[in-house]
């Protein structure tokens, strides 16, 4: 049943990408035809006013060019970037540039160089000019109507994973009161019994509890807030290396990290990930964790031992990996982010670059 339902999705897919070519062809030959038939090609030819139909099938080339550059490749890469002013310079200046070089090959070589009237190099840019200013602002417009439906999309897909997580948390969460409350006397017996290392632990936990329940439903937070979360999840993880282990486990951030903002608990998995594969209490382990700030990029490195034995924070796999990682950077931050994991030398390195808001 699965099998069925993919290869429906694969089919539907295929056969929407299938129709969105056939239907791009299809206009521009009845552009083409309607073009050639408008100025009356064949009669202009015998009466040797030289081959317009070539003229016109370069021009539709040049206005081909004009709007698949504009809708699937300039448009695209700036709103990307949210770059709207180098979007505008870009777009003008391909617009002069293209009509300019239409023009010449017009003037020159198509239609001025056989034809017998004497019409100016200007008349021809004007003419060109007229023409792909239109095919312009269509391109403009498909590309933002692509982008709407694409963001809508992710939107929904978004919304609809954020129910089902909510769904899920709701179905097996425990009253948070309780357990802090439970959190708070444990802490207050740990003081109590001059065990002040327990009662910092314990107080790390109780605010990783407070960030998961009660700050992450927000679509960003500031990192400033997550770096404090990871380092609260370290800090207990620690809690756990007895003082014979050979463990060492480095964080250190560089950069402005007051200024940005960022999607809730995502960069907790890396971390997590590093700890579950790369400690073992027998053997040297060694976790490298840097993060930098420039420019309102993100730079995110964790780098762990490879072990053949796992001692990991769970005894059995969270099901929030770097693979449903690498699904929520795609809905969150779609082509503005890069995402690297390599093995090298005895060490598995994660590398995250991400363009902050």
């Amino acid at each position: 049943m699965e099998f069925k339902k993919l290869f429906l999705i694969f089919r539907l897919g295929v056969m929407k990408k299938y129709l969105e070519v056939s239907i791009h062809i299809f206009i521009w030959g009845a552009a083409y035809f309607l073009i050639l038939n408008y100025i009356n090609t064949i009669a202009d030819f015998r009466n040797g006013k030289g081959p317009f139909w070539l003229a016109v099938l370069f021009g539709v080339l040049m206005n081909q060019l004009i709007f698949y550059s504009t809708a699937f490749f300039i448009v695209p890469s700036f709103l990307r970037l949210k770059k709207i002013p180098h979007l505008i310079i870009t777009l003008i200046s391909a617009f002069v540039l293209i009509n300019l070089f239409e023009s010449f090959i017009d003037y020159y070589w198509l239609v001025g160089f056989f034809s017998t009237e004497s019409e100016s190099y200007l008349s021809y840019l004007r003419y060109n000019a007229m023409n792909s200013f239109f095919i312009l602002l269509l391109g403009l417009s498909y590309a933002l109507i692509k982008s709407w439906f694409k963001s809508e999309k992710l939107k929904h897909i978004l919304y609809e994973e954020k129910l089902t997580t909510e769904m899920a948390f709701l179905k097996a969460q425990i009253n948070p009161h309780f357990l802090f409350n439970v959190l708070n006397s444990f802490y207050a017996k740990a003081l109590k019994n001059n065990v002040p290392e327990l009662a910092d632990g314990i107080a790390k936990l109780a605010e990783l509890m407070r960030y998961m329940v009660y700050e992450t439903n927000e679509d960003k937070v500031a990192l400033e807030k997550e770096i404090h979360h990871l380092k609260n999840f370290i800090k207990v993880y620690q809690l756990r290396i007895a003082e014979e282990d050979d463990v060492s486990i480095n964080f250190v951030i560089k950069g402005t990290v007051n200024a940005v903002k960022i999607s809730p608990m995502l960069l907790i998995p890396f971390v997590e990930n590093a700890i579950k594969h790369g400690i073992d209490p027998k053997t040297k382990s060694i976790i490298d964790i840097s993060l930098k700030v420039e420019q309102k990029k993100l730079y995110f490195k964790v780098t762990n031992t490879i072990h053949q034995s796992f001692y990991g924070v769970v005894d059995e796999p969270s099901g929030f990996g770097l693979d449903n990682l690498k699904k929520r950077l795609s809905i969150l931050y779609p082509n503005t982010h890069t995402l690297e994991t390599k093995e090298e030398n005895g060490y598995f390195i994660s590398f995250l670059i991400l363009q902050l808001d």
